[in-house]
């Protein structure tokens, strides 16, 4: 793991250093179409469950007023009213988190500055310390093995600017430069 992550890192400094305007023109085209489309998600699913809880409101007034009528059982009006006041307080719990998460994401926008400042300054590492860790690193993924093609996927999610495939990158770059130099599209 340690060897995946230094490899990464040297990989982001020398990408970085290499290609900053690409780097950072990359970066902002693709956070901006992520940000908006999770923003979206988030605001519909809060919508739906604004909506339910609104529903719900009707739903028990509806049941109070049919066990006043006799209509409906105490028994069963207290089972029911139960079960719709359970999944009103989890949609307001589901719609309060989703209310923090949609405004953590409208204010937070990604650094791209800094994180190039930060490979500035770490300009050539031969291993991985807490500095450079905490430094460089929000939080890494490691999924499960794949058993057949004796494979396992690490993701690193950066500081400042989430994950980001350098090696890729650094491909298109050399790509696009061959391009370019050929004037073969």
């Amino acid at each position: 793991m340690e060897r995946i992550v230094l490899k990464n890192l040297q990989e982001a400094t020398i990408y970085v250093s290499r290609h900053e305007d690409d780097f950072i023109r990359e970066l902002a085209e693709n956070n901006i179409v992520e940000r908006d489309r999770e923003l979206a998600k988030g605001k519909t699913e809060l919508a739906k469950a604004e909506k339910r809880i609104i529903e719900l409101d009707d739903i028990i007034k509806h049941l109070y007023e049919d066990n006043i009528s006799g209509k409906l059982t105490d028994e069963r009006f207290i089972k029911l009213s139960g079960d719709f006041e359970r999944e009103q307080d989890g949609l307001k719990k589901m719609a309060d988190a989703l209310r923090r998460d949609i405004k953590e994401r409208e204010k937070k926008k990604t650094d791209v500055r800094n994180f190039v400042a930060l490979t500035k300054e770490y300009t050539d590492f031969q291993e991985l310390d807490a500095a450079v860790l905490l430094a460089f690193i929000e939080r890494i993924y490691v999924y499960e093995r794949d058993k057949q093609a004796k494979t396992q996927e690490v993701e690193i999610v950066y500081n400042f600017i989430g994950a980001f495939d350098f090696v890729e990158a650094a491909k298109q770059t050399k790509t696009n430069e061959t391009t370019l130099k050929t004037g073969v599209a």
